[in-house]
Parts: C-alpha cells; structure tokens; sequence
C-alpha cells in the first residue's frame, strides 16, 4: 500500500476519534518510507493523545533527528520530554519514606522539574510539580516564585485553586520562619 493511502486512512481514523486505527495507519505509512520525519511527527502527536508517552517520545526523536533543522518537531520533541521528566518528579515526590530518603528524592525531583520547566516553560504543571518540591525542600521563597510563575499560564480551574493554595502555604511559612 502506498504512504498516501496509509495517510488518508490515518487521517480518516483521526476525524472518526479511532485513535489506535491511526497509529496503526501511521505505522504501515512509516513501513513504506521510514524516513519521513512527518509521519514520525503526526504519529508522536497521535501517540501522546492516546497517552502512550514513551512511544510518543520515540517518534518525536526520530522527527527531530531526520530534520533537525525544522523547530516545530524540535519543540514537540522537548514538550513531551518535559512531560516525561515530570511525570518521574511526581512519582518520586509521592513515596513516602523516611525524613532522609525523602528529602533526596525531593532534591532529586528538582533537579528533573527544573530541566522539564527549561524544555517547556509554558508547562504549568512542571511549575506546579516544581513549586511542591521546593516546599518539600523547605525552600519556600523558590517555592513561591514557581507558583507565581505557574499563575502567569494558562491553566484550569482546579490548578487555579491548588495553585492559590501553595501560594498560601508558602507566604505563611515565609512569613513564620521570619518572625
């Protein structure tokens, strides 16, 4: 079967939300030409809607590796990076050890929101991710400052409300550890 029809059928796939059938016609369009960094990106794009990540970041790399030159497939590979960067934050920053292991996995989880905010700095999640860890860390001016960077983004009404609260948090312990 020839690319262009593995592609209308994706495309078709995608107007009929068959999401899986799309990545399915993706891939057999790649199988004719594996060198077509397009395909790789649509199918990442596909791929992250259908949360499948790290398959989303395979073909995002590939895309960005054959045209490197071209800042769409760039920028979509580093926004899926920061995704995954965060999502490991998060696991860390949710077990529950002793006083110790915590605070290295904190430490730990700063390290990779910090490279997440830098690959997409329009991700208010990374920042709020961010923003817990630094309280975590007991850091809370950085703390503040990523929530007041997370308040600058577009976001939803849940993150609007949990982002006030942080914000609340942190002046309160600001405001505790100075008097």
């Amino acid at each position: 079967m020839q690319v262009e029809q593995c592609l209308k059928k994706a495309y078709r796939s995608i107007f009929d939300n068959d999401f899986e059938g799309a990545i399915h016609w993706f891939e057999q369009a790649l199988s004719e030409g594996p060198d077509h960094a397009d395909i790789h990106y649509r199918l990442s794009i596909t791929c992250a809607r259908s949360d499948r990540l790290e398959k989303a970041i395979h073909h995002a790399r590939l895309a960005a590796t054959l045209e490197p030159a071209h800042k769409e497939y760039k920028s979509h590979y580093d926004r899926l990076q920061s995704k995954e960067l965060t999502v490991m934050a998060k696991k860390q920053l949710e077990q529950s050890h002793s006083q110790a292991r915590r605070g290295r996995l904190a430490e730990s989880a700063v390290h990779l929101l910090e490279r997440a905010v830098h690959l997409d700095p329009l991700s208010v999640i990374a920042q709020l991710w961010l923003a817990i860890a630094y309280g975590e860390l007991q850091q809370y001016a950085l703390a503040l400052q990523a929530v007041q960077e997370a308040s600058q983004l577009p976001q939803d009404e849940a993150i609007t409300k949990q982002l006030l609260t942080l914000e609340q948090r942190f002046k309160s312990k600001i405001k505790q550890s100075s008097s």
